[in-house]
């Protein structure tokens, strides 16, 4: 099952929430990474790489986290599919897009095996990368990692020669320096807002969150996996950002798969 996308018009209502200054981002230095001690002479995965850093080979990294930046991507998916999904379509139907907006056991696998999981998804228009939860009760430490992982497969995807587009994940305004570090410029940004909105304590973090990537990273366009409800996307809209909504499948794919 597939999310169609629709722009979003202009919002007739002003923000609803005073935002406070974002916290400044650090001087970064970039470099590029070399080889990893433990790939394979002969080519190829070695198993005890449990660290995927074969992945990094070439790959420009921000420090100070050492996190992979990705490559600019100016293309909208026509419709997305869910990474489970996608996995089982040998012949996938042209534009379609693979995205990462469901629980995080359900693509851990790409972590485990990625060169595998990668030819899986090249038959595809493109991917967003993957989106590694940031909870707010997880510690930094754990939220570094996931953001991490997410961005080495995203940049490990595109110097593949696949066509991907940067997910972004903020937990608050201290996940900035290294949520934000491999965010390429004048590109086209994913976030996911499903089930983020449900909670009103939640609804001011996820306008602030969402006025943070727009402030910061100044995308070409923003492609949005959840619902446009209670002026969440507002403010990139009256930015004149290109905003692309795509609705929430999960439900659907699971009444299917009941119906089978």
């Amino acid at each position: 099952m597939s999310s169609w996308g629709q722009r979003l018009a202009r919002p007739s209502q002003g923000p609803l929430f005073a935002f406070p200054e974002a916290l400044p981002r650090p001087a970064v230095c970039e470099a590029t990474a070399k080889r990893s001690t433990t790939a394979r002479k002969g080519g190829g995965p070695d198993r005890r790489d449990v660290l995927n850093g074969r992945l990094l080979d070439g790959l420009t990294l921000v420090e100070p986290y050492g996190i992979p930046r990705m490559e600019p991507c100016a293309l909208v998916p026509e419709r997305l599919v869910a990474f489970s999904e996608a996995v089982h379509k040998a012949d996938p139907t042209p534009g379609t897009w693979v995205h990462f907006y469901e629980d995080d056991y359900k693509f851990e696998r790409l972590w485990r095996e990625p060169e595998r999981h990668f030819d899986l998804l090249t038959p595809f228009d493109g991917v967003i990368s993957p989106d590694f939860s940031l909870y707010r009760n997880m510690s930094g430490s754990c939220k570094i990692w996931n953001t991490y992982r997410s961005y080495l497969l995203g940049a490990a995807m595109q110097a593949r020669g696949m066509k991907v587009i940067v997910n972004v994940r903020l937990s608050g305004r201290k996940s900035i320096p290294y949520a934000l570090a491999g965010v390429p410029p004048d590109s086209t940004l994913a976030i996911g807002l499903h089930g983020c909105t449900k909670s009103v304590e939640n609804r001011g973090h996820v306008l602030e969150e969402v006025r943070t990537i727009c402030d910061e990273c100044q995308p070409a366009n923003l492609v949005v996996y959840g619902s446009s409800r209670y002026g969440v996307l507002d403010y990139p809209v009256e930015q004149d950002i290109p905003v692309y909504e795509y609705k929430p499948d999960a439900f659907t794919r699971s009444r299917e798969r009941r119906s089978k």
